[in-house]
C-alpha cells in the first residue's frame, strides 16, 4: 500500500524577497527540512541517515517549479513522495499546496556513497525496504 508524508509549514517574513513573497532559493531549504522528518517517520533515526559512517547520501539534482506565489504568514502543505528509488540513487517528490491548488513542485536525487571512498555503491537494502511503500504509484 502506497503511503505519503504530509508536513503543514507556514511561510515567515525572513523567508520572502522584498515583493513580499518566499524567496526561490528557500524552497529547497523548505524541502530538505521536509526530508529530515520524513526519512525519520519513514524508520530510520537521524542518526542512522545522516550519521552513518556506511554512506552518505549527498544531493545529486534538484529542480523547482513555481506555479503560484508562495505568501509570508500563509499556511502551505508538502506531500512528500519517493519518485523513483533507483540502482545508486533515490529521486524526492514534494508538492507544496494550498486548498487543494498547488504553489510548487521540487524533486531532488540523492545518490549513494560509500562513506570511506566517496564513490557510488547501490541503494542499501535496508532503505530500499523502508522507503518502497513512498514510491509514487502512476
Amino acid at each position: 500500500m502506497q503511503q505519503k508524508f504530509t508536513k503543514k509549514i507556514q511561510i515567515k517574513f525572513r523567508e520572502a524577497d522584498p515583493a513580499g513573497i518566499l524567496f526561490f532559493g528557500n524552497i529547497l531549504s523548505l524541502a530538505h527540512d521536509t526530508f529530515e522528518e520524513f526519512i525519520q517517520n519513514a524508520g530510520f533515526t537521524w542518526n542512522e541517515w545522516f550519521k552513518t559512517d556506511e554512506f552518505i547520501v549527498p544531493i545529486r539534482q534538484t529542480e523547482a517549479q513555481f506555479l503560484s506565489p508562495f505568501m509570508p504568514g500563509q499556511f502551505y502543505q508538502i506531500e512528500v513522495f519517493v519518485e523513483k528509488i533507483g540502482d545508486s540513487s533515490l529521486k524526492m517528490k514534494y508538492t507544496f499546496l494550498q486548498d487543494y491548488k498547488v504553489h510548487a513542485e521540487v524533486s531532488m536525487v540523492h545518490t549513494f556513497l560509500n562513506f570511506q571512498t566517496k564513490s557510488k555503491i547501490r541503494v542499501p537494502e535496508k532503505v530500499r525496504v523502508k522507503l518502497e511503500k513512498f514510491v509514487q504509484k502512476a
